[in-house]
């Protein structure tokens, strides 16, 4: 019998031959231990208890099953004629180590943790998931690699690999991150590594992210004034003036509207259509109604149906879907909203812009960062103030502005210049 060490996974084996009934030969290993203090070198597991117990057996002979093998090397170690729970607890731990060894990355992602995620995270999260996972073939990239193999250095190797490829930017790399890092949070509550190497990895140079837009005032304004039916003005209205999220606004039924304030209870999965809890604790936070959301809010109540006592269904749906309980908002901004706005010269940002222009208009109008963030119920301030405040410094525009017409007045007219 030799030990043997495996620097790619730390580990101490001990190998051996055995000649079968059929006189062929066949090759054994058991996995012993993690290198550590303790075992540090060949000859500390040599003394080891595992090591002894192991020699001990086959010197007697037994080629049984690596199990039994194990089992009365174990027992006979410690002086017994038989296994207890002990011996076995013992041996089924050095078997598992030992298998948990040959489970391969992708083979793991695909029937672990997929089934993982779906019963845990939201569906949309899920399906963006495994969009990256297919998209930027990541599969292939760990061809070959057993989850206790992987290093940082895949990890980073991977991520340089869809940068170059991809070019994509700093925050999806991010995100492809955050899908390695929770493969592994999994991986080590299952006992198949010690640690999470996407931990210290690096993201690599990438462009940055693509300037993002608010809708000014004036441009919302504009929009209500389009003869949209009394459900788009509240849903636009509502993502404007309390800077709801696109699936807070599906998911409102009528006993979240308290008049001077407004409830998020629920949010509506954009995969299943499912309502699923408010995206933070924070998001649950009441929103004030100003006198222009609450003229539009009224305006669709009116079209509700009612209890005898006159008031909406408390559990009905604000805005009802029509093949399915819940509203499909991009649907109705890709039928609706936008080809109306398009022809009267606004250019469509999607749902979210509305949110940045509440955001933005709140700012411009005097209120401060803090303030915005309890508007938006963000966790985080920076968040607010680095990816939803827009700031449009007018005395800049006003300056370009006669600066363009100083040109045309010296020119005559602008062709003059080409």
């Amino acid at each position: 019998m030799t030990i043997t060490y495996d620097k790619k996974s730390r580990c101490f084996f001990a190998r051996w031959r055995e000649t079968q009934s059929d006189g062929r030969v066949k090759f054994r290993a058991v996995r012993l231990m993690r290198r550590s203090d303790r075992f540090h070198s060949k000859k500390d597991v040599r003394n080891s208890e595992q090591y002894k117990a192991l020699v001990a057996q086959l010197h007697a002979g037994n080629e049984d099953p690596t199990r039994m093998k194990l089992l009365l090397a174990v027992a006979e170690a410690r002086g017994r004629s038989k296994p207890d729970e002990q011996d076995v607890a013992l041996v089924e731990r050095v078997i598992g180590d030992d298998s948990a060894t040959s489970v391969l990355l992708a083979d793991f992602v695909e029937s672990v943790y997929w089934a993982h995620a779906e019963a845990s995270l939201r569906a949309k999260t899920v399906r963006e998931y495994k969009s990256i996972w297919s998209r930027y073939e990541i599969a292939s990239k760990v061809r070959g690699l057993r989850v206790c193999d992987f290093r940082t250095m895949h990890g980073a190797d991977i991520l340089q690999s869809i940068a170059t490829t991809a070019k994509i930017s700093k925050a999806t790399l991010q995100r492809v991150k955050f899908l390695l890092s929770g493969i592994f949070v999994l991986a080590m509550n299952k006992g198949l590594c010690d640690s999470n190497p996407m931990t210290g990895v690096m993201l690599p140079q990438a462009r940055g992210a693509r300037e993002t837009h608010a809708y000014t005032l004036d441009e919302i304004l504009a929009m209500l004034r389009l003869p949209f039916d009394v459900a788009t003005k509240a849903a636009i209205g509502l993502a404007a003036f309390a800077g709801l999220r696109e699936s807070e606004i599906a998911g409102l039924q009528w006993s979240d509207d308290a008049g001077e304030t407004i409830s998020v209870m629920r949010s509506i999965d954009r995969v299943t259509g499912e309502p699923n809890p408010p995206k933070t604790a924070k998001s649950q936070a009441p929103v004030p109604v100003i006198p222009t959301l609450r003229t539009l809010l009224d305006a669709l109540k009116a079209t509700a149906a009612l209890t005898p006592d006159g008031h909406p269904l408390p559990e009905a749906p604000m805005f009802p879907g029509i093949r399915q309980k819940y509203i499909d908002l991009d649907k109705l901004a890709l039928r609706v909203i936008r080809p109306a706005i398009e022809s009267a010269g606004i250019q469509w940002h999607g749902w979210h812009s509305y949110r940045r222009s509440t955001a933005s208009n709140l700012y411009q109008l005097g209120a401060d960062d803090l303030t915005v963030q309890r508007v938006l119920r963000h966790s985080r301030v920076n968040v607010t103030r680095e990816r939803y405040i827009k700031i449009r410094d007018e005395k800049v525009e006003s300056a370009m502005t006669n600066f363009e017409n100083a040109i045309v007045k010296s020119n005559g007219n602008t062709q003059s210049v080409q």
